[in-house]
């Protein structure tokens, strides 16, 4: 007489009917082989009756692998998740190969683990911040806050290197590309002319330059976000700069007790360097107290030396272009006003 029994297989339950007497006639009949990894419950031994419930669940193989290092486990568990869960050894913020939810048939799973590490990351420049993140490698760690390394960044330690808790890990952004300037100022070139009638150090502005224009492509190295490297790859120019004509002055200075200076001050104060009149006008070139402070004197014209006063009326002269400041005996020694 036949007795009829529920089975679950792994979870999957249904009703037989078996002859025999005990679990191991059911699983016979209905050509269930188990090992010793398998779990069954009652066991092979037990002797079944109507109604009874047999419960079997297969034993499957799962290579684990965690931040690189490989090991086997087998678990009753029909999915991923509930593989990790009898394993008992993953961080559920770890990152898998695999979903948690996959179907673990019984010929096994090979699953890929990273767990989380409490990173330091200094990004592009910027202050440095302490993240955890599921990552096995520098690259892993940088996607995962959602950085994308090109050819051209550098990253400290190398973009391959395996990550331990406590890491640090420096991203320098670098981008090269070709940058396109439209009309770029050209800087006027300078002429020089000499002239004799001019005195050494004297110059004067005889035509004024005009800029000109050019299109021109850079190639431009930038670091963090600032220019570091720029290469002028290609130009073409678009207006011609005018050229500024500039004299300069070649007559000597002859820097002795009769310079133009000590000309000067014979002229205007007879060859005293110290004179003090009341006029208002002081030292051997006449200064009054506003132009003399004005060009760089501290106190009274007369109570400097010659030197400082020659050197205060040479920054005079170059900045007016000529002996102005002292129209009438610059008229009567000949001297460029």
């Amino acid at each position: 007489m036949s007795t009829e029994v529920r089975l679950s297989v792994d979870g999957k339950e249904r009703t037989v009917s078996t002859m025999g007497d005990t679990v191991a006639d059911v699983l016979r009949d209905e050509g269930i082989e188990v090992t010793g990894r398998d779990i069954v419950q009652p066991g092979p031994g037990e002797r079944v009756e109507a109604g009874d419930r047999i419960a079997i669940r297969f034993s499957r193989p799962v290579e684990l692998t965690v931040d690189g290092v490989t090991s086997t486990h087998w678990v009753t568990a029909t999915d991923v998740g509930g593989a990790l869960a009898e394993i008992g050894v993953v961080d559920p913020d770890s990152r898998l190969s695999t979903s948690r939810g996959a179907d673990i048939d019984r010929g096994g799973a090979a699953i890929d683990v990273v767990t989380p590490k409490q990173l330091t990351f200094v990004l592009a420049g910027q202050d440095p911040v302490t993240r955890e993140v599921p990552a096995l490698t520098v690259e892993d760690a940088l996607a995962e806050v959602g950085v994308d390394l090109d050819e051209y960044d550098k990253v400290r330690p190398a973009r391959g290197t395996e990550l331990t808790e406590g890491d640090r890990i420096v991203f320098t952004d670098i981008e090269k590309r070709e940058r396109s300037v439209t009309g770029e100022v050209v800087k006027a070139p300078v002429q020089k002319v000499s002239d004799d009638s001019m005195y050494q150090g004297q110059s004067k502005v005889v035509t004024e330059g005009v800029p000109g224009t050019r299109d021109v492509t850079y190639k431009v190295t930038v670091r963090n976000g600032k220019v570091v490297r720029r290469v002028e790859v290609t130009s073409t120019v678009t207006a011609e700069p005018t050229p500024e004509v500039v004299k300069v002055g070649t007559k000597p200075v002859v820097e002795s007790g009769n310079t133009v200076w000590d000309r000067l001050a014979q002229c205007e104060a007879g060859g005293n360097w110290h004179i003090n009149t009341g006029n208002g006008y002081y030292g051997g070139l006449q200064f009054n107290v506003g132009t003399w402070r004005a060009n760089g004197g501290s106190g009274y014209p007369h109570q400097a030396s010659r030197e400082e006063q020659i050197r205060i009326a040479t920054r005079l002269r170059d900045a007016s272009g000529g002996y102005g400041a002292w129209p009438g005996c610059a008229a009567k020694l000949g001297l460029p006003r």
